[in-house]
């Protein structure tokens, strides 16, 4: 593992919602959930985070022109985020974020905006299901979503750079009686020069919170993502399900069986 991720591991940065979010439920929703509160209460184990595949991003239209280049005020080596930190992507089971202004950028500090660079490689974004279900097994959250980024960006040849970061939902299946909340943060203490002074590489980590509430339960919970300037993406923690993982859990699971020679 590189020593930068073994970092940002260990120095995971605070994930805080903008406020707090008090969801309101109909006076049926609460007679319902305190005649059956089982049916109204998430399973903590069975909140998943299921890695489906790459996304298919649709190539298109006309890039935005190149803003003028501010010149010496460039400092490639010293990375900030010149977008958002903090923004919403579900409220109340209902997509809200707009991936065009709502997003995450780490670029040289002193450009003000991702076209001041060259060479940005095709967005690229990676697609999740998020599933939980309630105590009785039955799936009550059922949510399909990309993480979206774009990476490479240099400036005068030098470096690689990220903007466009974001999170796009899918779809949003909720029901009733619940209400689901998505939030992306990236503080400024994720952004760091992962590279050296000669050759930069922008690193960021990126957090996505959900919160579900019922009119008998709440709970909430947040994932982590690793991302480079070089292309570089994984997840860092959350209930994470990834494709195989079970295959392989199995394998190891075999292979601590003592062994037997009859």
């Amino acid at each position: 593992m590189p020593a930068i991720l073994a970092f940002f591991l260990i120095a995971q940065p605070a994930f805080a919602q903008q406020k707090p979010w008090t969801p309101r439920f109909s006076p049926n929703e609460v007679r319902s959930a305190q005649q059956d509160p089982r049916a109204y209460t998430i399973d903590p184990e069975s909140v998943r985070f299921i890695k489906l595949g790459p996304a298919v991003i649709a190539q298109g239209g006309q890039a935005e022109p190149p803003l003028p280049d501010p010149g010496g005020s460039i400092d490639p080596s010293m990375i900030i985020n010149i977008a958002k930190e903090i923004w919403q992507i579900i409220l109340d089971n209902q997509p809200v974020v707009d991936v065009k202004i709502s997003y995450a950028a780490a670029v040289p500090k002193g450009v003000d905006h991702w076209t001041q660079l060259a060479g940005w490689q095709p967005p690229q974004g990676t697609v999740y299901q998020f599933v939980a279900k309630n105590m009785y097994g039955a799936k009550t959250i059922d949510v399909k979503f990309q993480v979206l980024r774009t990476a490479g960006g240099n400036y005068n040849g030098k470096g690689k750079y990220l903007t466009n970061v974001t999170v796009e939902p899918l779809m949003v299946s909720v029901n009733w009686g619940y209400k689901l909340s998505l939030e992306a943060s990236v503080p400024a203490e994720s952004i760091a020069n992962v590279g050296s002074t000669e050759d930069p590489i922008a690193g960021m980590v990126a957090g996505l919170r959900w919160a579900i509430h019922t009119p008998v339960k709440h709970i909430e919970g947040k994932s982590l993502y690793y991302l480079q300037g070089d292309g570089l993406f994984r997840e860092l923690g959350g209930p994470f399900q990834i494709e195989g993982f079970d295959e392989v859990k199995n394998v190891l699971e075999s292979l601590r069986k003592p062994i037997s020679w009859d």
